[in-house]
């Protein structure tokens, strides 16, 4: 081997291990980014969030509507939500349903809750309805207090009201 041709095989060589040390500090870096945005993501926890009642928003559910409602997360109109509803004592609802199943929890009031053409059941706080989607039935608030319900959905919400019966021509 020549002394020129060695000294060429060792430059290759130097620049070989100087791209291997670029790359590997490369790797270091990048790794060292991961690991740090990972450990600041674990190091800010969410942050808690509380509503005393009183601070509460409420809004009508439908313009002219009485009943009222206080969204708690999520959005009713895009998909999974939780809200209160408020209903004025001696308020009904009227034969309606929703496309997808509700859990919800009295929370105040006495709530009356009927399946269509079935019996009106009286629901003081604490119980509990699942009511499957595009089922119709009915709501009401017994009064003499308005009613609060908790409502739960996994999907967006909605009120479709039962149709009125067509008329029959003679």
């Amino acid at each position: 081997m020549t002394p020129g041709s060695r000294a060429a095989s060792l430059r290759a060589e130097v620049e070989t291990h100087m791209r291997m040390k670029n790359v590997l500090f490369a790797g270091v870096l990048v790794g060292t980014g991961l690991i740090a945005g990972f450990a600041i993501g674990a190091a800010a926890p969410k942050k808690a969030e509380m509503t005393a009642a009183s601070e509460l928003k409420w809004a009508e559910m439908a313009p002219g509507s009485p009943v009222q409602i206080a969204m708690l997360w999520g959005d009713r109109a895009k998909g999974e939500y939780a809200m209160l509803l408020k209903m004025p004592a001696g308020a009904e609802a009227g034969v309606h349903a929703h496309t997808a199943d509700y859990q919800a929890v009295a929370i105040q009031g006495t709530w009356k809750h009927a399946d269509e053409g079935g019996e009106w059941k009286e629901l003081p706080a604490g119980s509990h309805v699942m009511q499957p989607g595009k089922a119709f039935h009915n709501d009401a608030c017994k009064g003499p207090e308005d009613c609060i319900v908790f409502v739960h959905q996994h999907k967006k919400g909605d009120f479709i009201p039962k149709p009125a019966p067509k008329e029959e021509k003679k």
